[in-house]
């Protein structure tokens, strides 16, 4: 790659992440690593980090913190321009997007992180060229949403988990559903975390909808076999009820 063309696309990027609204979001984006190491990972879900930056890591004063309360809390109007994103998914499903169809223009983008991390070039104050890497998932998204007059990204991170009742704890003991037989009675739950962020500001809102529980009941001396149009119809009420909620919320 060119590095002037580099140099450009570093630039812009700090330009449309600097109107965020608390000062640690500048810096974030302030002078990039310096190294030539590329990472690899072969998790295609996103991580808080890819969502939320790198705030964990920095040095956060209560200066900081006061000036995030301070700003004004953003709006998604109805009919908005929005990006939907299902993490660790390609596309996201269907039946989501139809759900927010029905009040926003949506697109989608993928939700599986290049975990390689793109390295370009750059010039430091004395001229001399040096290697960077390039903005996080979340602030390149943010520039890809802000070329095309996106208000909002919606990112989704799901779970199917299924529970049995422990006897001797008296407790429902929950595991991740890996598509096997089941014996038993035993409970179907779908989990899912509901992230928007504003691609103006930077800010965002994170919440969970009231899981719905199933209880499977089995055949006589049989074992369940959890069957899609069961996981489809916790999916179809779960996001029916995260769209209604992001309406009333920020319309």
């Amino acid at each position: 790659m060119d590095c002037r063309v580099a140099g450009i696309f570093i630039a812009a990027s700090l330009f449309l992440t600097g109107c965020s609204q608390s000062p640690i979001d500048a810096k974030k984006t302030g002078a990039p690593r310096t190294g030539s190491n590329i990472t690899k990972n072969a998790s295609t879900q996103l991580t808080d980090k890819d969502i939320f930056g790198n705030e964990t890591t920095l040095a956060v004063a209560e200066d900081d913190i006061q000036a995030a309360l301070e700003g004004e809390k953003f709006r998604v109007p109805l009919n908005s321009a929005i990006t939907l994103v299902q993490s660790g998914s390609r596309a996201p499903e269907s039946s989501m997007q139809q759900e927010l169809s029905k009040y926003f223009t949506v697109s989608t983008f993928s939700g599986i992180p290049d975990r390689q991390s793109k390295i370009s070039c750059s010039k430091d104050e004395n001229g001399d060229t040096i290697a960077s890497e390039n903005m996080n998932w979340m602030q390149a998204l943010r520039y890809i949403a802000a070329k095309g007059h996106q208000k909002a990204i919606i990112v989704y991170q799901e779970t199917l988990q299924t529970g049995k009742y422990d006897e001797l704890t008296k407790t429902m003991i929950w595991s991740d559903h890996k598509n096997e037989k089941l014996s038993g009675t035993v409970s179907l739950r779908y989990l899912v975390r509901f992230i928007l962020v504003d691609v103006a500001s930077g800010s965002w809102a994170a919440w969970s909808p009231v899981n719905s529980e199933y209880e499977l009941l089995p055949p006589q001396g049989g074992k369940i076999d959890v069957t899609e149009q069961q996981i489809m119809q916790l999916k179809q009420k779960t996001y029916a009820a995260m769209v209604k909620d992001l309406v009333t919320r920020y319309q």
